[in-house]
């Protein structure tokens, strides 16, 4: 079985390939307009599978492709890949769905956790030994318990994210485009509301919709003059759904009291990104669904997926494009 693998800028994933597979992997990555190059591949063109990390997978890439009988992603996220040209072509393409919806809730409470309790500049300021300084920050602390969060998709990590909420005493309150099994909903205790209404009353707003249409650009300087002023906003989600300058300045400007964000429009982001310079936000680099348990099952079921289908000539799991 030849596997190509599909990622750029990524030391860690190389690293993990060849642990995982006992050898170094055979990757190629598209140009900056998504273009890849002839020579690279001719050098994947007998491959079986295709294992795609953060590159596009296009028309031009499967059609070099004869022989792929998988295009399988690693995580969960799938905008880059080009369902409809598979679909044409009879391939499969596959993520691992709810493969890091624990590690991805448990992102998101913690930066909600490090928000309102201003952990991020009370231990800056403690290690500089300002101690009556790091204290006065805790008088702007709130407690999270009779608080609203309001989540933007309930699915695999918001319905977790909700779960862990309610351990903490808050109330949840959901908007989604698809209709949920009232067994979810009843399971976290959950309000649905409309999307301008969940802004206005939620102390507390997280995003956890996967990218795609109606999602992109969905929280602007608009949605954001909706929100409760002094409320809070966590992404966890995909870059692109947050207008990052317009939350730039609702932060800058005292309208929102925080932000977490672990994943942004550019990634890594250039020195210029507005949220570099915005007061009260705390950033990780697109690493929330990343633990030691998360990554293993990734590569296990991502993995054992391929082999399912090149090895064992059956039917793939996580289809995203109904081949």
């Amino acid at each position: 079985m030849k596997i190509a693998y599909l990622a750029s800028n990524r030391p860690d994933f190389i690293s993990k390939i060849t642990d995982y597979t006992g050898e170094a992997p055979l990757m190629i990555a598209a140009n900056a307009e998504g273009i890849y190059d002839e020579a690279d591949l001719a050098k994947i063109g007998d491959a079986d599978a295709l294992m795609v990390a953060n590159e596009p997978v296009t028309e031009q890439l499967l059609r070099a492709c004869s022989k792929v009988k998988i295009v399988q992603r690693f995580g969960v996220g799938y905008e880059k890949l080009d369902l409809e040209a598979a679909a044409k072509l009879g391939i499969p393409c596959c993520n691992v769905a709810g493969v890091n919806r624990d590690a991805v809730a448990d992102h998101g409470m913690a930066l909600i956790a490090a928000l309102v309790r201003n952990i991020v500049p009370a231990n800056e300021l403690t290690k500089q030994v300002q101690w009556g300084e790091a204290r006065m920050i805790f008088s702007s602390s709130i407690e999270l318990r009779g608080k609203t969060l309001g989540i933007f998709g309930l699915g695999d990590t918001g319905y977790e994210l909700a779960k862990r909420a309610r351990g903490f005493g808050m109330e949840v309150a959901y908007n989604d485009i698809r209709e949920i099994e009232a067994a979810v909903v009843e399971g976290v205790g959950a309000k649905q509301m409309g999307k301008d209404e969940l802004l206005a009353v939620s102390d507390v707003v997280s995003i956890n919709v996967n990218f795609n249409p109606t999602a992109a650009g969905m929280i602007d300087a608009h949605a954001i003059s909706l929100m409760k002023p002094g409320a809070y906003l966590v992404c966890c989600a995909r870059g692109g759904i947050i207008d990052e300058q317009a939350l730039a300045d609702a932060l800058n400007s005292g309208r929102l009291a925080g932000a977490g964000i672990d994943v942004f429009a550019e990634e890594p982001f250039p020195s210029d990104n507005p949220l570099l310079t915005a007061k009260n936000i705390v950033m990780t680099p697109h690493m929330a669904g990343v633990s030691v348990e998360s990554s293993q099952r990734n590569y296990d079921w991502a993995y054992d997926n391929v082999r399912r289908v090149v090895e064992k000539g059956e039917k793939p799991r996580f289809v995203l494009n109904e081949v």
